[in-house]
């Protein structure tokens, strides 16, 4: 069976040479309406400018997961149409009442009331989560057809375990800032921390307000000083207010990881395996930077939706009613996604599932810095009796909702 990736590339061929294949690429095609869905993040005070996400961040993945799920769909009569919306106001109504499949893009604080807003107008929308990592959102909405292809805190802070035990690293001081998304970072290291059995030297809260590029030289050692000695220090910053001061300047110099250092990430611009090479080259030439871990979560999505459209009875997308169409839509690509267990190909060395339980994409994490690919977890030797994927985050296999 070709990949998605060869797929694309020997109908991109076939489609250009004129053969056989052209007359049915131009037959009519069935439209799937998809939505992002993205809400604004405040850039709170002291982000140095170079830190600030894109302002395309997610939307470009998502375009790229668009070119390529059509090319495969000219071939096999289906199509993906994406709409952009930033708020929910009138005109969000009337898009996502039309669309199947609604991609989210907004901060942990906002999540919820996304989803349910989403729902409530469009009670079948499939709804893909690309930039929320709080683990609890995995064990929330049983109810709904919701899916996560940004990686969880706990997937990334297990990825990080395994290395820590890889090089017999036990001793951890953590650190972080006082935004809630840092504290549900946090929360997972110490879930993690308990797996892996590393020892937690310390806890420690960043609570400064001064300008970090003038004093970090001095504030840094001072607040990583501890009474007991320390292997590494976990760092739990999304709001990038002080984590990148850390490196070769903490009272011990140690490997710094989590928002700093060695991140745990669902993609790095330096990954080229797998032909990933050619989606990194063709994402930088379309939009002028490197591809991270949002914009991946959203191809992801799209490649998802598009792989379950692939294995569809294509009966069910012929329906002349098209909000019956798009109703019907919805429910049936969760269900091929997360019951049928349909796997995607999507640059990373393995067939892609959700997890049943918490509706998580299993997927490897990478662990790099600034400059390079360090590897990628899960790490040899940490096995698991279903799949090596199930040693990175939460692997309930049942779905229930949290208190």
């Amino acid at each position: 069976m070709l990949s998605v990736s060869a797929l694309h590339a020997h109908v991109h061929a076939q489609i250009q040479s004129g053969s056989k294949y052209k007359g049915q690429a131009e037959a009519q095609q069935n439209t799937t309406n998809m939505v992002y869905l993205k809400l604004k993040r405040p850039t709170p005070a002291g982000t140095p400018s170079y830190l600030i996400s894109p302002t395309d961040e997610g939307i470009a993945g998502a375009e790229i997961g668009i070119e390529d799920a059509n090319i495969t769909g000219k071939f096999l009569g289906y199509s993906l149409t994406l709409a952009h919306i930033n708020a929910l106001d009138s005109a969000a109504t009337d898009a996502i009442t039309h669309a199947p499949v609604v991609l989210i893009d907004s901060p942990d604080a906002q999540y919820q009331e996304a989803v349910r807003s989403v729902v409530s107008i469009n009670p079948s929308a499939l709804v893909v989560n690309v930039a929320s990592g709080k683990d609890t959102f995995r064990r929330m909405h049983c109810e709904l057809n919701v899916l996560h292809t940004y990686p969880s805190y706990q997937m990334k802070t297990d990825a990080l375990g395994q290395w820590l035990r890889t090089k017999r690293l036990s001793s951890v001081l953590t650190l972080r800032g006082a935004h809630e998304s840092d504290e549900a970072y946090l929360d997972a290291f110490l879930r993690t921390a308990k797996k892996f059995k590393l020892n937690i030297v310390e806890k420690k809260t960043w609570q400064a307000s001064f300008d970090l590029r003038r004093s970090a030289f001095s504030e840094i050692p001072l607040f990583t000083r501890t009474k007991k000695p320390y292997d590494a220090i976990f760092a739990a910053d999304t709001q990038s207010q002080y984590a990148y001061s850390l490196p070769f300047n903490t009272h011990l110099i140690v490997p710094i990881m989590g928002s700093a250092g060695l991140k745990p990430l669902g993609w790095h611009f330096t990954h080229e395996q797998w032909g990933a090479r050619q989606l990194q080259n063709r994402f930088k030439d379309k939009f002028s930077r490197t591809m991270n871990e949002v914009d991946f979560a959203a191809y992801a999505a799209i490649i998802a939706i598009s792989t379950a459209l692939q294995r569809s009875d294509s009966s069910d997308f012929k329906n002349n009613d098209s909000q019956m169409h798009e109703s019907v839509t919805g429910t049936r690509l969760f269900n091929a996604l997360v019951e049928g267990q349909l796997s995607i190909a999507a640059y990373k060395g393995r067939q892609l599932t959700f997890r049943k339980g918490t509706r998580q994409l299993r997927q490897p994490m990478a662990l790099a810095h600034e400059e390079a690919l360090v590897t990628h977890a899960p790490l040899s030797g940490f096995l698991h009796q279903l799949d090596e994927l199930d040693t990175l985050g939460d692997a309930t296999t049942t779905c229930k909702d949290a208190l």
